[in-house]
This record gives structure tokens, C-alpha cells and sequence, in this order.
């Protein structure tokens, strides 16, 4: 990820500094793929969906046009839209599900989430790397979610590897979230909010320790899903729709169905909008991913507690720990300049 976001100029997720990593970090990865012994490297990373043209045609030439092949993996608008919601909620963002809907479908989505519609566009998407390496050189693998290993069996024909060598990873990890685990992070971060704490330590003890702990555990069959309103629904068949078309008519390379990219759920009436039950059981995952974002690294499955506050003190930038140092110190100092005049 780093490498990537280092090539691409784009700052780390949950950055404070906001510049991308040491561009060393490409450089040498760079220099791994020119020294592989194989005929063929694959480099994948959702970040360079968010790449602009000019970092598009740097990537290409530093990796050289005359190898580079683009592979462009699509899933239907109606299936993103929700676990794309609760990725910017796990980042911190506080706006429900239907609020968030009106504004990316308003007349300035930009207001709302600017990287979604840059990402999600496939078609627009897609045309920002043709206009660099030509069409000819592009192909978009639709994914059937039916067949749970198909996009494994694509790539091993576009790699030239033996059929079946792939394995899924059942990272549970890596599954969406219920409704109501979502409702907690989203519940979180508007006390978050109030704080002064930066976005390095939500990342630590939301997205790498509440909502991971969370992710862990087995949601009951009955449990809600994060589901969409159904006027979001027909809005989004509609784009599906127009990119379809677009896509169809660019040249690129399709495997797989394009009408799959129009599939959507049924969606709910906003007279009747889902109740959320959080369980005692969510909320106690939840608490328990805090406190093991917290302590010292290997220690939150071996039983082991922290011997001093060292490793609460870990989960606090530098910088914004000197500051309360400063005015720690400041204040101490006037209370007992103030006792002395007293006396």
C-alpha cells in the first residue's frame, strides 16, 4: 500500500501529515519487479483507482508501457455503494446511510465523499487509463459474486498459472459489517468528534480495534444487513446503466457479463426504515477492540496486561502528547507561582 500510495502521490489513509510515503518505497519496489525472474508480475492495489492522469503516465512509464497490461475488476454500483459507506464511516464519518446517499446522488457529490464517485465511475475510471495505455491494453473482469472463486480462475488464465493454484483467503476479517456493528463506530465517532485526539488514534482503536474485534465474531442469521433506501436503488441502476453503455463502447477487453454491473436489492421505504438492535454481545466486542488497540503489540491475546501506562501513551501521536505535556506544565507552574504569592 505505501509503495503504491508512494508512486501514485498520494498521502497515507489516516495521515496527519498529509503527503504521500518516501518515494523509496516505490523505488524499491520498482526495482523487485524489474529483477523477477518470472515472465510476468501482477501488482494490485485498489489505490490505483484513485490515481489522476498525471500519476497514471508516471506509473506506466516507470514500470515500462511496453509490459504493462491494466486489469480493471468490476462489482455491481448497488453492492459497493453500502460497503463503501461503512468503510468512510470506519474512518470516521458520522453522516447516516440515507443522508449520505442524498449527497452523493445530489447535484455536487463532491460535498459529500469526493473519492467515490472518482473511484466508483468504472467508466470514467476506465478512460482515464485508456487515454494512457490504450484500450487494447485494458480488461475489465466483471465478478459474478455466485461464483465465489471465479475471479481466482481469471486471473490464473490472464497470468498464465495452473487452474486451481489460487486459494480464497476466509479472512472473516475482512467481511462487512451488520448494521448495528456499524451504528456503534458511527455512535463513536460522533463523541469522537468532540475531541481534540487526531485521526492516527481513531484508526488505531476504531478501525484497527473496535470494528476489527467486531469483525471477528459470527453475526446471528437474523442479524441486519446495511441496506439502501429504494429510490438509491433505481438511482443506482440508472448509473449502472449509462456506464455499461460507456464501458461497451470504449474498446477494452470484458470477461464476464456486463449486465451483472445493473443487479440490485430490493430497498427499503423510507416510511419504514430499519431498526437497529445492538446486543450486548456487539458492544462488548466493540470495548474489548479498544482496549486491545491499546495494549503493547502481542499482548492482546496472550492474556498478558501492560506493566505501566507506556502502552496507553503509545496510542497518542508525539506531538500531540508534547502539547499536553506543555500545558500540563504551564498550568502547574501558575498554580504554584500562585500559592507562593499567596503565602
Amino acid at each position: 500500500m505505501a509503495a503504491v500510495l508512494a508512486g501514485t502521490g498520494q498521502p497515507a489513509p489516516n495521515s496527519k501529515a498529509k503527503e504521500a510515503p518516501p518515494r523509496t518505497k516505490w523505488t524499491a519496489l520498482l526495482h523487485e519487479i524489474r529483477s523477477a525472474r518470472e515472465p510476468r508480475v501482477i501488482l494490485s492495489s485498489e489505490f490505483f483507482a484513485d490515481a489522476r492522469p498525471d500519476a497514471i503516465r508516471r506509473v506506466v512509464d516507470e514500470l515500462d508501457p511496453a509490459r504493462v497490461q491494466i486489469a480493471v475488476t468490476l462489482r455491481p454500483l448497488a453492492k459497493i455503494i453500502p460497503s463503501q459507506w461503512q468503510q468512510y464511516v470506519q474512518g470516521g464519518l458520522r453522516t447516516d446511510m440515507e443522508r449520505w446517499l442524498e449527497g452523493i446522488f445530489s447535484a455536487h457529490p463532491e460535498k459529500t465523499t469526493p473519492s467515490f464517485w472518482f473511484r466508483h465511475r468504472h467508466d470514467h475510471l476506465i478512460e482515464r487509463w485508456a487515454d494512457i495505455v490504450g484500450a487494447e491494453n485494458i480488461t475489465a473482469v466483471v465478478v459474478d459474486d455466485r461464483d465465489h472463486d471465479g475471479v481466482l480462475r481469471t486471473f490464473e488464465r490472464l497470468l498464465g498459472l495452473t487452474d486451481g493454484l489460487l486459494v480464497a483467503d476466509r479472512d472473516l476479517s475482512n467481511r462487512s459489517m451488520t448494521l448495528p456493528e456499524i451504528e456503534v463506530v458511527r455512535a463513536f465517532n460522533e463523541q469522537y468528534s468532540k475531541t481534540q485526539l487526531g485521526r492516527a488514534v481513531h484508526a488505531k482503536a476504531m478501525r484497527f480495534g473496535a470494528a476489527l474485534n467486531m469483525k471477528r465474531r459470527t453475526p446471528e442469521p437474523e442479524e441486519q444487513k446495511i441496506t439502501a433506501p429504494q429510490w438509491a436503488m433505481d438511482r443506482t441502476r440508472a448509473v449502472a446503466e449509462e456506464m455499461i453503455a460507456n464501458i461497451r463502447a470504449s474498446g477494452v477487453h470484458v470477461i464476464g457479463d456486463l449486465s451483472l454491473l445493473t443487479v440490485t436489492s430490493t430497498g427499503w421505504d423510507p416510511d419504514h426504515r430499519p431498526s437497529v438492535q445492538i446486543t450486548p454481545e456487539i458492544a462488548g466486542r466493540a470495548t474489548m477492540g479498544v482496549l486491545e488497540s491499546l495494549l503493547p503489540e502481542g499482548a492482546s491475546r496472550d492474556g498478558k496486561a501492560p506493566s505501566s501506562v507506556d502502552a496507553l501513551l503509545d496510542a497518542i501521536p508525539v506531538r500531540e502528547l508534547a502539547q499536553a505535556l506543555v500545558r500540563r506544565a504551564t498550568t502547574k507552574a501558575g498554580t504554584v507561582l500562585h500559592r507562593e504569592e499567596t503565602e
